[in-house]
């Protein structure tokens, strides 16, 4: 079975709590600041994996942030963008064309430019144009450099947060990762590692990842990049309160149908009073069609480790899957033969 992971892409996964300790230093050392007072919103420029640390950011700090926060994920920059606009350039490869589009109008809007980045055009611009700059380490997919691209996003806006997250919260963040990469590697694990056995519950089915938003609907959209990717899976998600607007009509379809989903709800503590009783309701409906639900927690206190702890849990599910699906976990075919053929019409 591991012979797949001929490139050893599960070191990427072991590496995450290193990459999070790493992330203090890599922003302390960039001398990046910003001044809250010059701020009146913030633009986060991404694509892929560059771009989910600022939806995890946004969904988590949901009622924190003091300014409107928005991810962009395309060639153009919005309108409102100027020289009171916050603007994060994430690009891990510092080559996403998109992502230096969409950077170089918010250049000439004159926005208040910080990049994060391993090198690339991006550093380029970043040296040409004077913007702050956060440079982080490259050698890996940028899907899997979650942790150098969230922390020290959230070192960098700290002080946009109602409430400042501290060291101690840090270090709780830590402590539940290193036991969750050891408890979720079968190598390391006591007993059954639960993101092997969530993987062969999935396996040679589609997954629809449900949960509830604003605080956990980032970690949705990455267990669905994660299955996509990695695993090399279709896979779908929606949040709730929304989907029960919409999309819960469609388990009305024929029986037989269903067979061919699992619906993997994602759930958490800091769930609204009226939202938890849409997901009960919500999985009952499911049920009753004749689809499997399988129900996921967070782990830890805070709202930042539970969102986390999700992140992290979703990551090792993939890595299993693309295994028994017997693909390199490393490999993106598609996405190399897409940019191949845009860039022969450059």
């Amino acid at each position: 079975m591991y012979s797949i992971d001929k490139d050893n892409f599960k070191r990427f996964l072991k590496n995450f709590p290193d990459q999070i300790r790493e992330s203090e230093n890599l922003f302390k050392s960039s001398g990046a600041k910003i001044a809250a007072k010059e701020i009146d919103n913030i633009l986060y420029l991404g694509m892929g994996g560059s771009a989910i640390a600022g939806d995890v950011f946004r969904g988590t700090f949901f009622d924190e942030l003091k300014y409107p926060f928005t991810v962009v994920r395309g060639y153009q920059c919005p309108h409102f963008c100027s020289s009171r606009t916050l603007v994060i350039v994430s690009s891990f490869s510092g080559n996403t064309e998109e992502t230096i589009s969409a950077a170089k109008e918010a250049q000439k809007k004159g926005g208040q430019i910080v990049a994060i980045t391993s090198g690339g055009k991006v550093e380029e611009l970043a040296v040409k144009h004077s913007w702050q700059l956060i440079k982080i380490p490259g050698g890996m997919p940028p899907r899997q450099a979650f942790g150098y691209s969230f922390f020290p996003l959230l070192y960098l806006l700290n002080p946009v947060l109602k409430k400042k997250i501290d060291d101690n919260q840090i270090k709780d963040v830590l402590k539940l990762v290193d036991a969750m990469v050891k408890r979720n590697d079968e190598q390391t694990s006591k007993g059954k590692s639960l993101a092997k056995e969530l993987a062969k519950k999935i396996h040679h089915r589609i997954p629809l990842i449900y949960t509830s938003a604003p605080y956990l609907e980032a970690t949705a959209i990455r267990w669905k990049n994660q299955f996509q990717e990695n695993s090399k899976s279709m896979a779908f998600h929606n949040v709730i309160p929304e989907m029960n607007h919409n999309e819960i009509v469609g388990w009305e379809m024929q029986h037989e149908c269903h067979e061919n989903f699992i619906v993997i709800f994602l759930e958490g503590h800091h769930t609204h009073d009226r939202v938890k009783i849409r997901i009960e309701l919500t999985k009952k409906i499911i049920q009753d069609s004749g689809a499997e639900v399988v129900s996921l927690y967070t782990e830890g206190n805070s709202r930042l480790e539970q969102v986390i702890s999700l992140i992290c849990k979703g990551d090792w599910v993939s890595y299993y899957l693309a295994l028994l699906y017997e693909k390199n976990p490393l490999e993106i075919l598609n996405i190399d033969y897409l940019k191949l053929e845009i860039e022969k019409q450059s």
